[in-house]
């Protein structure tokens, strides 16, 4: 019965404690230093409110937009940049395809014993003649040599 009682005690002190609220108080000494204490100090104490919030300050407020500001500045030229390395990515790659598209053709069109031909427009073959064949052999050379080296 004592342990109940004893139990029940315990839990009102500790219910008791929560509802204590202390006071801070602000005060300003003889040399002009400001205080902040538990326990006012001479007459000129005050009650300083902790439990609201201060208003914010213009000075913050512009800071805080003017970085916001800048945040998204920053933000919008990383999205550029990253787009034109993806496009700067996406040209290297075709112009590697290309490149490799030349060197076959040129490969292709420089083995000897080989015939090559075109379509007309009746879609009949019309094969290339030797000097022909070496103008444009000559024409994709200078192409890879100035695309792919």
């Amino acid at each position: 019965m004592t342990g109940i009682i004893r139990d029940i005690l315990l839990c009102l002190i500790l219910l008791g404690t929560f509802n204590i609220h202390a006071e801070v108080y602000k005060w300003v000494d003889k040399e002009g230093h400001t205080h902040y204490g538990e326990k006012p100090q001479g007459d000129g104490a005050s009650v300083v409110d902790i439990n609201s919030n201060p208003d914010i300050d213009e000075n913050v407020e512009k800071h805080n937009k003017k970085r916001e500001k800048l945040l998204d500045i920053y933000d919008e030229e990383r999205k550029m940049k990253e787009e034109k390395k993806q496009q700067a990515e996406k040209e290297e790659k075709e112009l590697r395809e290309k490149c490799a598209k030349l060197e076959n053709e040129l490969k292709d069109m420089t083995q000897t014993g080989l015939v090559f031909y075109d379509l007309d427009e009746n879609g009949e073959r019309r094969y290339i003649p030797e000097k022909e064949l070496a103008a444009r052999i000559d024409q994709m050379q200078k192409q890879y040599d100035e695309y792919c080296k």
